[in-house]
């Protein structure tokens, strides 16, 4: 690009943030936002829009973004505290200020500002972060935008499976995006009865992207989540087909026949179901069953595409989960106790339990023991300290 002179170049910049201006007041319902590779000007706009998608060239780029910080920098210079009386003017520079780079907290928090006073909509602003996200899915200053405006919503007038949309859209984009995952957990303490379409989407995700694994991760928080609102499906407790295949698997027996109460019998020898109560005992044998079905799947998929760090990690978190809750309910601890919040320092006596454990004295838990022994040294490492399997 050739600009001579710094005038001619803030000329130029104003007349491109003044077209991006004028396709969001034609165009309400912007969907994605791109940078459009391009070397040379080719004495047109530069500012691309077609289908509720706008475009940017990158020639252009670097001197647009410039001029509209500049220009923001120096209205909260010049006016201080009386800036947000111009949020007309200073609104389009925000909007391509932080389409280009969506990562700049002081943007981020003259938006705040001006939502506070009005000077924004709500609902507007949750179109406008879902845009930049679509440019930089793993923003994390526009997730957390996205949650700051929720505080203004009431819970029942929330749209959370579109939340859950655009997570999905930016973990689509990009591979192990911490922030879009942190979100989506956000998202799923606020509705429970999402639940269930969370199982099926993180199982469709976890065989898409097979490296990814902060989709893994969410799946183990899911599943924990699951437990500690004792949540089942109640059509699942009659089969357990996953729980009583790794009981086979685990004992060398057919276990085909068995009913949910036989299961409960092997895992749980001699506990008082009556202190668990059915709710979490329900719950208990249904998330095993999840972690259950996550060691076949990632058996399965290490036998399709050969041995990755993803499988491994996450076969050994569906195991712990198993090994421990299994423990837990074997020495006694009652759902109100080991389910609230824990100290590092009752986390530590509980691995000093684990260390102490006599598996030997459970059929299930000596069986598992046994076989988990057979998959190598380093795997009989990892049992070791983190389920306090002490192999002679």
């Amino acid at each position: 690009m050739d600009l001579n002179t710094d005038n001619e170049k803030e000329v130029l910049c104003e007349k491109i943030i003044n077209d991006i201006h004028a396709v969001f007041l034609k165009d309400p319902d912007l969907s994605t936002f791109e940078i459009i590779p391009t070397s040379l000007n080719r004495n047109k706009s530069p500012v691309i829009h077609a289908e509720h998608h706008l475009g940017l060239e990158s020639w252009c780029m670097k001197h647009v973004y410039h001029h509209a910080h500049k220009t923001i920098i120096g209205y909260r210079r010049q006016h201080q505290q009386r800036y947000l009386q111009h949020s007309d003017v200073l609104l389009k520079y925000l909007n391509v200020a932080l389409l280009i780079n969506p990562d700049v907290t002081t943007f981020w928090h003259i938006r705040r500002q001006m939502v506070q006073t009005n000077h924004l909509e709500i609902n507007c602003e949750f179109k406008f972060s879902a845009l930049t996200l679509s440019k930089k899915p793993k923003s994390s200053e526009g997730f957390s935008y996205r949650r700051w405006l929720y505080s203004f919503q009431s819970h029942d007038a929330i749209d959370w499976p579109s939340e859950f949309g655009i997570c999905e859209r930016c973990a689509d984009r990009s591979a192990n995006n911490y922030h879009a995952w942190t979100h989506r957990m956000w998202v799923l303490q606020n509705d429970r009865d999402l639940i269930c379409s969370e199982l099926m989407m993180t199982e469709k995700f976890m065989r898409k992207h097979i490296s990814d694994y902060s989709s893994y991760h969410y799946r183990q928080t899911l599943i924990q989540h699951a437990y500690e609102l004792c949540y089942y499906e109640t059509d699942e407790m009659e089969h357990l087909h996953n729980l009583k295949d790794l009981i086979s698997y685990y004992m060398a027996d057919d276990l085909e026949i068995l009913s949910t109460t036989d299961v409960l019998e092997i895992m749980l020898p001699g506990v008082d179901k009556a202190a668990i109560g059915e709710p979490r005992l329900s719950s208990f044998l249904y998330c095993c069953n999840l972690a259950a079905h996550d060691i076949r799947l990632c058996d399965d998929q290490k036998n399709m595409y050969n041995e990755r760090e993803s499988f491994e990690n996450h076969r050994r978190a569906s195991l712990r989960f198993i090994v421990e809750n299994c423990v837990r309910l074997l020495l006694g601890e009652l759902p109100g106790l080991y389910l609230a919040p824990r100290t590092y320092a009752q986390l530590q006596e509980f691995n000093a339990a684990l260390q102490k454990f006599d598996y030997a004295s459970y059929t299930f838990l000596a069986a598992l023991k046994r076989s988990e022994s057979m998959l190598g040294e380093n795997h009989r490492k990892w049992c070791k300290i983190f389920l306090g399997f002490n192999y002679a």
